[in-house]
This record gives structure tokens, C-alpha cells and sequence, in this order.
């Protein structure tokens, strides 16, 4: 072998070993090999590294909760106004994560999982120099649409990595990141804030999405595979022939009822969240001269009833689904998932009431902090259940059935977070959470309406698919057999035509 052979097979091997390390970095289009195959060690690598990931969205809606009081001071403006910035977070938390759900469905997780970080990391910078609210609001919505990416996203992963029945187990780890962010960024931006000033919360958010970057980059592999089991079509990017095009599966999604049904649920539920949630740092602040530190403490107590309700939820879900199984002769359907939602029917309200009339009547400061984390822990046996459920029902659009119900929670949660500060001093906490109580007890039906009727709905949305695909496939056919006899009359007309231009040819000759 020549001395430039050599070279040439040296370089296309060296080529080669770039294209491969590049592709594993931003992730290939599609995975070639089943995810689920992988070993169970791997999977928990995953998970742990989603997880991780999934932080850094509420962590920056809840790392900047202590210091609302301090930015309206230091931008000088109204505490309303500051409150909009936590409705541009909340709103694009749930827009955002749609749309790179919907694309992640098309073109793989990881390549979107590196786009939204970068996004996050860069906006989070510019927020720590905003001048004034106006700018802030900005960058807080662009901020929200990078960093609030890895909740969806990482539903989607487990989705495709974690075979059904393991799936509650998995989602309630998975969810240990995304609530990481109400435990320890308030007591974070508490003490950054605190002794750093408020700006310090949006380098610290930066800093982390830059290690999440690298984690993601190394540790993540490509699941998003090209040929699904069940029911999954074989897609591929080249199919999507237009941006637009790839947003078809959230239109189709508005037709299933259950999306819709278990949408509307959680969707309450988040709205309710979100008239609590902004009034705490006010509400200790005023009534028990808390500083920023301190009113971080008091957030620690929320966040930690969200973890243990989310693991506990989740590992009911699938103690739940074995149970019914075995009951049912191993027949399984997503609605079973659903009854581990029952200790949030009483939860949610209790955790209200608690901390409604605690506050009102002045029960000391444990008080409304037990309530709070009663609360919590209700919230989480709540959505835990209805996450998993949407996820199995939905198998091939779960990062898209998840991005539809945080998009439409997101946009509640936004409005209410508005006006909170003035609904609690115009009702007082007694009433006003005693009103959010009653709303989440008549909220219950719609949960038990999709446990006695989801399947039912399912099976009819199927078939009408089925019908439609029939119709469209009678009418091609149709199509193609009139198209046959239109070319078979052409060529008779013109084979006709042919012969009396021969006969007129003889009978001139003659």
C-alpha cells in the first residue's frame, strides 16, 4: 500500500471518528438501537442525568420568590408589576416546553435538550443586568423558554427508555429533579440575595446550566428511536417538510378527551398553586417580619412535601397498576394509574384550610407551615398520577402530551399569579383559601370521570381514526381506479384515432 493510500484511509478513519463523536454530543436524529434494551444501571445514569436537568426550570421560578420585594425596591416599581415577571416565567414555562416537545418528538431529545440549555444560559446573564421591570419581564420569558425545556423533554426520555409497568417508580424520580427547584432554590436565593443581592440568582442559574450543558452532552444518549413498538409509526425529519407541519400532532391531541379531561384537572389545580404561591414571601414578610433568608426557610417546607408526594405517588402508581392487573387477568389500561390520585382529594383541600385560617387567626408560624406542606404533598399525589397517565395513553406523543398540559396549566398559573398579592388582602387568607378548597373538591369529578370513562373515550377516538383512514384510503383507491379508466379511455380514443387516420390514408391512396 502506497504512502497517500495510507494517508487517505488514515483520514477518512480519523473522519469517521469525528462524525461519530459529534453525533453522540448533539445527539443523533434518531437512536438506532432499542432504549429499552438498555441496562438497568444505564437507565438510572438517565434518569439521574434528566433529573438534574429538569431543575433548573422551577428552580428559576422559585430561586427568585425571597427576593420579589427586594427587585420592586431596587428597579422601583410595584409589587405587581414585579409579580408580572413571575407570570412571564410561568407562562413560557408552559409554551415553550410545547413547542420543544413537539420538535423533540421529530428530531430527537438530546439535540433539543442542548439548544433550549444554551438559550437559558444566555438569558439568565442578561436578566442579572436588566435596568428596569420591562427588561426584566423580557428575559424572564426567554429565560423560562430554555431552562423550563427539561421537564418535557425528560418525559419523553422516560418514555422511551422505561418499559410501562416501571414507569411510575421512574417518573416519581424523575420528578425529584423538577421539585429539587422549590426545596432548595428558595433557601439558595434566600442567602444569594440576602448577602449578594438579587442579581446573584441569575449567575448561579447560568453557572448551573453550563455544568447541566456538559452532563447532558457527555452522559445523555439519543432515545428517540426511528421504529417504536405498539402502535408507533416509523417517522423520519425528512417527512417534516415544513416547521409548521410538525406542530400536527398537538391539533390532533385537542380531539382526545382524555388530554382534555386530565388537562383541565391539572390545570385547576396548578391555577390554584399559583394564588398561593407568590403571596408567601409577602405574607411572612408582613405578618412575622421575615427576611429574605427566613422566607426561604419557609418555602423548604413546601418544596420537601412535594418531593415525598412524588415519590410516594409514584411508587403507589405502580403498586397500584400490579394490583388491578392481577385482578383484571393481566389485562392493564392507563385509567388503573389514575386511583393513586385519592389521598390528594383530601389533601389539597386540608392543606388550604390549615393555612388559611391558621394565618388569619395568628396560630403561631409552625402552623401555616404544616399546611403548606400538607398541601404539597397533596399537589404532588395529584399530578404525579395524571403525568404517568397522560404518558401511557399517549404512547409516541408523551413529550407532547405532557407539553399540552403544561402549556395550558402554565397559562392559568400565570394569570392568577397577578392578581394574588390583591386577593389576599382584599379576602384575607381565611376565606380566600377556603374558596380554593371548595374549587379543588368539585375538581375532583373530572379525575373520577376519566377513571370510570377514559378507556371508553380512547377506544372510540381509535376507531374513529381507524374509520377516517378508511375513508381516505377508499377514496384514493377510487381515485386511482378513476384515473385507470380516464387513461384507458384515452389510449381506446387514441388507438380510434389512429385507425381512421389509416383507413383515411387508404382510402386516399386508392
Amino acid at each position: 500500500m502506497s504512502e497517500s493510500e495510507t494517508t487517505t484511509k488514515s483520514e477518512e478513519t480519523s473522519n469517521y471518528i469525528s462524525q461519530r463523536r459529534l453525533k453522540y454530543f448533539i445527539g443523533d436524529p434518531y437512536s438506532p438501537d432499542d432504549p429499552k434494551q438498555l441496562s438497568m444501571r444505564r437507565k438510572q445514569a438517565i434518569i439521574a442525568v434528566v433529573a438534574l436537568s429538569a431543575v433548573t426550570g422551577p428552580l428559576g421560578s422559585m430561586i427568585y420568590m425571597p427576593a420579589l420585594l427586594a427587585v420592586a425596591d431596587d428597579l422601583n416599581t410595584s409589587s405587581e408589576a414585579v409579580n408580572g415577571t413571575v407570570s412571564a416565567y410561568v407562562v413560557f414555562m408552559g409554551v415553550a416546553p410545547l413547542i420543544w416537545a413537539t420538535l423533540s418528538d421529530f428530531y430527537g431529545r438530546k439535540r433539543m435538550y442542548l439548544a433550549s440549555t444554551i438559550i437559558g444560559i444566555i438569558a439568565s446573564i442578561i436578566c442579572a443586568f436588566s435596568i428596569n421591570v420591562a427588561m426584566l419581564i423580557v428575559f424572564r420569558a426567554i429565560q423560562a423558554a430554555g431552562l423550563c425545556a427539561s421537564q418535557t423533554l425528560g418525559a419523553g426520555v422516560i418514555a422511551d427508555t422505561i418499559p410501562m409497568k416501571q414507569r411510575g417508580r421512574a417518573y416519581g424520580y424523575f420528578y425529584i429533579g423538577p421539585l429539587l427547584g422549590p426545596v432548595i432554590g428558595p433557601t439558595i436565593g434566600g442567602a444569594l440575595s440576602q448577602f449578594y443581592g438579587w442579581q446573584s440568582t441569575f449567575y448561579f442559574l447560568a453557572a448551573l446550566g453550563g455544568l447541566l450543558f456538559i452532563l447532558v452532552a457527555v452522559f445523555l444518549p439519543e432515545t428517540l428511536r426511528k421504529v417504536k413498538s405498539q402502535d408507533d409509526q416509523q417517522r423520519s425529519p425528512n417527512h417534516v417538510k415544513n416547521f409548521f407541519q410538525a406542530f400536527m400532532p398537538l391539533l390532533v391531541m385537542l380531539h382526545d378527551p382524555t388530554i382534555l379531561v386530565i388537562t383541565i384537572y391539572s390545570t385547576v389545580i396548578f391555577a390554584c398553586l399559583y394564588i398561593l404561591n407568590p403571596t408567601i414571601t409577602d405574607t411572612f414578610q408582613r405578618l412575622y417580619g421575615y427576611n429574605q433568608w427566613q422566607v426561604g426557610l419557609v418555602y423548604l417546607a413546601f418544596g420537601v412535601g412535594l418531593c415525598l408526594g412524588s415519590i410516594l405517588a409514584g411508587q403507589v402508581s405502580d403498586w397500584m397498576l400490579q394490583h388491578l392487573r392481577s385482578k383484571s387477568n393481566g389485562q392493564v389500561v392507563p385509567e388503573m394509574r389514575l386511583r393513586a390520585a385519592v389521598p390528594s382529594f383530601l389533601l389539597i383541600p386540608a392543606g388550604y384550610l390549615i393555612y388559611g385560617w391558621t394565618l388569619e387567626y395568628g396560630i403561631g408560624v409552625y402552623a401555616p407551615i404544616i399546611g403548606l406542606f400538607v398541601y404539597a404533598f397533596g399537589q404532588m399525589s395529584a399530578f404525579t398520577p395524571a403525568n404517568v397517565y397522560l404518558v401511557d395513553s399517549q404512547p409516541g406523543r408523551s413529550a407532547t402530551a405532557i407539553g399540552v398540559n403544561n402549556c395550558a396549566r402554565s397559562i392559568a398559573g400565570a394569570i392568577m399569579a397577578i392578581f394574588s398579592t390583591q386577593a389576599v388582602h382584599s379576602l384575607g387568607p381565611g376565606i380566600l383559601f377556603t374558596v380554593l378548597a371548595a374549587i379543588n373538591v368539585l375538581n375532583i369529578a373530572l379525575v373520577i370521570i376519566c377513571m370510570l370513562f377514559g378507556q371508553r373515550w380512547r377506544q372510540n377516538l381509535v376507531s374513529k381514526q381507524a374509520e377516517q383512514e378508511s375513508d381516505i384510503h377508499k377514496q384514493k383507491v377510487a381515485i386511482d381506479i378513476h384515473r385507470d379508466e380516464q387513461d384507458h379511455h384515452q389510449h381506446r380514443q387514441v388507438a380510434l384515432e389512429h385507425s381512421l387516420a389509416r383507413t383515411a390514408s387508404r382510402h386516399s391512396t386508392i
